[in-house]
This record gives C-alpha cells, sequence and structure tokens, in this order.
C-alpha cells in the first residue's frame, strides 16, 4: 500500500512540476513578444510589467516547495535586510547543489521588490535552457567561467559591464544576485584549495575562496568609487552588499529535483544574512580581494558552527512566513494566458511546423543539453580556481 501511494505521489507531483513549467514558461516568453512595442514606446511601464511576471514566475517555484513542507529559518541582520529590501544591493550567496537556486527564490520571494526586480547572474551553459529563455527576457546576464587568457577573462568582463550600463540601470532591477565561487562546492573545492595553499590564503572546507571579477564589475560600475570619473549621483547606484549563507541539515546539500520530490521529509533549510554598506567596503584591488576572501572565512566558520550544533549562533532565528497564496494565484494568474495562447498561438505554429520539425529541434535540444550539462555537473577535470 505503502509503495501504491509513494507511485501516486511521484505521478501527481510529477505531473505538477512539468505542467506548471509548460504554463509559465510560454506564455512569459509570449507576453514578452506581444509587448514589444510597449518595451519601445514606455519602457519603464515594460519593465514593471515584466518585474510583475518575473515575481509570478517565482512564485510559481515557490509553490513546488510549499507543497512539499519546506521552510526556511533566517537569522542575522533580517531587520536590516526588510528595511533595504526595495535599495539597490548586490547579494553575494554560497553555492552547494542546484537547490540553492528554488531555496534563494523562495527567500527572495518574501522580500518586497526584490523578487521581481532582480537580475540573475548564471553561468553562460543555461543561457538556451527553458528557464534561460526567461532569463534572458528578463535581462539576467550568462557569465562564462573564469579561464583561457587573461584577455579573454578581461573582454568577458568588459562585455558584463557593458551589459550592466544597458540592462541593470534601464530595466529598474534592484538587487544583483551572484554566486561568487563560480560553481558547486563539491566541485571547486581541492582546486580552491591548492590555490589557497599555493597563495598563502585561508583553506576553507564548507566554501571556495570566491572569484572576483564579477562582484568587482558590479562594483565598479554600479557602485563607482570616490574620484573615479563615472557619474557620482549615478541613479539606481548600488547601496549594500548582502552576504547570503545558506545551510542545510548535516552540511547534505540535495540536488533540485530530490528537494522538489522530498515527499515533506525535508527538515527546515537555514540561511543567514549579513548587510554591509558599499561605502565600508575596500575598492582597491588587493584590498577588496582579502575583504572578499575575511568574509568568506568567517562564512566557513559560521557554516561549520551550524554542522556541529544546528544553529549559527546566537542571532535571532525565524521561520519565513510562506505566501502559499500568493504562489497559487501565480499559478492562476499564468494558467488562462496558456490556454489562450495554446488554441490561437502555439497550435497553429506547430501545426504549421509539422512532426518533423518538432522532433528535428527537441532532438537539437537534447544534444545541447548531453554535450552542456554533462561536463557542468560531472567534469572530468576539476577547474582551476582564477581569483578573477
Amino acid at each position: 500500500m505503502s509503495r501504491l501511494l509513494s507511485v501516486m505521489y511521484y505521478a501527481a507531483k510529477g505531473a505538477y512540476f512539468v505542467v506548471t513549467q509548460c504554463l509559465v514558461i510560454p506564455v512569459f516568453i509570449t507576453l514578452h513578444l506581444l509587448l514589444l512595442p510597449i518595451k519601445v514606446a514606455r519602457p519603464s511601464l515594460f519593465w514593471t510589467i515584466d518585474a510583475f511576471l518575473f515575481e509570478a514566475a517565482q512564485g510559481v517555484v515557490t509553490s513546488w516547495l510549499y507543497v512539499e513542507g519546506v521552510t526556511l529559518k533566517e537569522s542575522g541582520d533580517i531587520l536590516k535586510l526588510k528595511a533595504i529590501s526595495n535599495d539597490e544591493a548586490l547579494l553575494l550567496c554560497n553555492h552547494q547543489s542546484t537547490s540553492d537556486i528554488p531555496i534563494a527564490m523562495l527567500s527572495l520571494y518574501t522580500k518586497g521588490e526584490a523578487a521581481g526586480h532582480v537580475m540573475w547572474i548564471m553561468d553562460h551553459v543555461f543561457r538556451l535552457t527553458h528557464f534561460g529563455w526567461i532569463s534572458q527576457c528578463h535581462g539576467d546576464y550568462f557569465l562564462k567561467k573564469p579561464g583561457g587568457t587573461k584577455t579573454e577573462r578581461n573582454n568577458n568582463l568588459l562585455k558584463f559591464k557593458k551589459h550592466l550600463r544597458r540592462t541593470y540601470l534601464k530595466t529598474r532591477k534592484k538587487w544583483i544576485f551572484l554566486f561568487p565561487e563560480g560553481g558547486f562546492l563539491s566541485t571547486l573545492k581541492s582546486s580552491s584549495q591548492r590555490y589557497a595553499r599555493k597563495h598563502g590564503f585561508p583553506v576553507l572546507e564548507n566554501v571556495c575562496l570566491p572569484r572576483l571579477g564579477a562582484a568587482s564589475a558590479v562594483l565598479d560600475e554600479l557602485a563607482p568609487k570616490e574620484g573615479s570619473s563615472k557619474i557620482q549621483d549615478l541613479s539606481g547606484k548600488i547601496k549594500w552588499i548582502v552576504d547570503m549563507t545558506i545551510a542545510y541539515p548535516g552540511g547534505e546539500a540535495p540536488n533540485g529535483v530530490a528537494l522538489v520530490f522530498s515527499m515533506g521529509r525535508c527538515p527546515p533549510i537555514h540561511i543567514h544574512y549579513r548587510v554591509f554598506e558599499v561605502e565600508t567596503v575596500p575598492r582597491d584591488e588587493e584590498s577588496f580581494r582579502d575583504w572578499m576572501y575575511n568574509r568568506y572565512a568567517e562564512k566557513d566558520n559560521m557554516l561549520e558552527r551550524f554542522y556541529k550544533s544546528g544553529c549559527f549562533g546566537n542571532n535571532l532565528t525565524e521561520i519565513v512566513e510562506s505566501d502559499m497564496t500568493g504562489a497559487f494565484l501565480s499559478l492562476l494568474f499564468f494558467a488562462p494566458w496558456a490556454l489562450c495562447f495554446g488554441a490561437y498561438v502555439y497550435y497553429p505554429l506547430l501545426s504549421i511546423l509539422g512532426v518533423q520539425w518538432i522532433s528535428f529541434l527537441v532532438l537539437l535540444y537534447i544534444i545541447y543539453a548531453f554535450f552542456n550539462f554533462v561536463p557542468y555537473f560531472w567534469p572530468t577535470k576539476q577547474p582551476e580556481n582564477k581569483c578573477s
């Protein structure tokens, strides 16, 4: 009987997981295309609508976790975080598994304006995924991993800075979400430790030394230091750096699929926030490196303490109030649009393409996914850690 119930659960949750993506992703992209005239004529209105759509999409993602009973416990500067939730900020988060993204979305979904006005910085491998298409519409950025020559790395950062100037300011974004480690802890830990030993930096166990290029680029462009030739009264200037530490009980970070299908067995996940004023952060290259490395050394110690005691310390801890109603209302928002577009846009278009072309496009996507995601999640060679 229990086995039958398990099968029924996985079938029902699997159907919900797939159907919600089939509702949200095509509708989000189609609405963006239909609203292109507004994007040209009234860009501020367009990006207000985009923020609403993106927050609604996050609401659907959080519903996957709500039905599993996944809860968050937050500690640290949570009162200060609430006070600055509508300010511009750079958010730095440790990265352990694919679960980090839905967990971060679950936390951000309760943070007011930040939920819809966040710019995600992610690995370029996700550009052509189904959620990558949403991210491209939303104005997120796909950053290539540091590698190759110094010239190539500098060119990548120049492209990133150009995107910040062109997109962040014009699309009314508030927060920039970044994983400075550049990949999963399990993938980069040994190379990070080798790099630390070689150069005399802290050898960390629970996080990797952060790469500095992307964070430094954000501050250079959006928080010009004193004396810079850049505009000092920059509209949308970054005012805060938010350090976000995700901790899974026992140090066991499930992958995203396991979290979504956890059958209510996932214990509370802890998030510790620290908030720093940008003006207090040193900006010259060496001092900024030391500041970042010291923050991650502190993060490493906090995680070590958490894994031993089950808490981050004596800080106030509060359970994040779920917005289950908002999450499922988001789903109800997308459903009628999906039915309408399905009848009058998708079905006629698919009929024109025919089975052969559809099969060909699906095959191309499978090939792309195989050659990009297999090396990403199961690399045969660990990349070298580079501070830039």
